[in-house]
């Protein structure tokens, strides 16, 4: 679960952040929930990864302090937000964006069979 008390550089930041947070933990996971079988994450927890690696060019961790929620400077939530609204309006490839995490992760790609 996210949660905590997070400092913000100004109020567009910490009003970027919440939204930030909003998308990853209602938005998408309700979208996610009719589009079962076509998209291919569903958790709150997944919609960051994949939306931090992909800002971030490389496995979040290695470029933001954890929690990374609490460590987002005001461009990369600004980036954030923006890639959560394209994923939302299915304007990329969530399994396009999903597959560079887990390459940048060095996690096996799943076979379907």
């Amino acid at each position: 679960m996210i949660t905590g008390h997070v400092r913000f550089v100004s109020a567009e930041h910490e009003k970027g952040m919440n939204q930030v947070l909003h998308y990853v933990k209602n938005v998408l996971p309700s979208i996610a929930s009719t589009k079962k079988n076509t998209w291919p994450i569903h958790d709150d927890h997944c919609f960051m990864r994949v939306i931090l690696d992909n800002i971030c060019g490389c496995a979040w961790y290695e470029t933001i302090p954890s929690p990374a929620y609490k460590n987002l400077t005001h461009e990369q939530a600004s980036a954030a937000l923006k890639l959560a609204k394209q994923i939302a309006n299915e304007q990329v490839s969530l399994h396009v964006l999903n597959q560079r995490s887990k390459f940048w992760r060095k996690k096996q790609l799943r076979l379907d069979f």
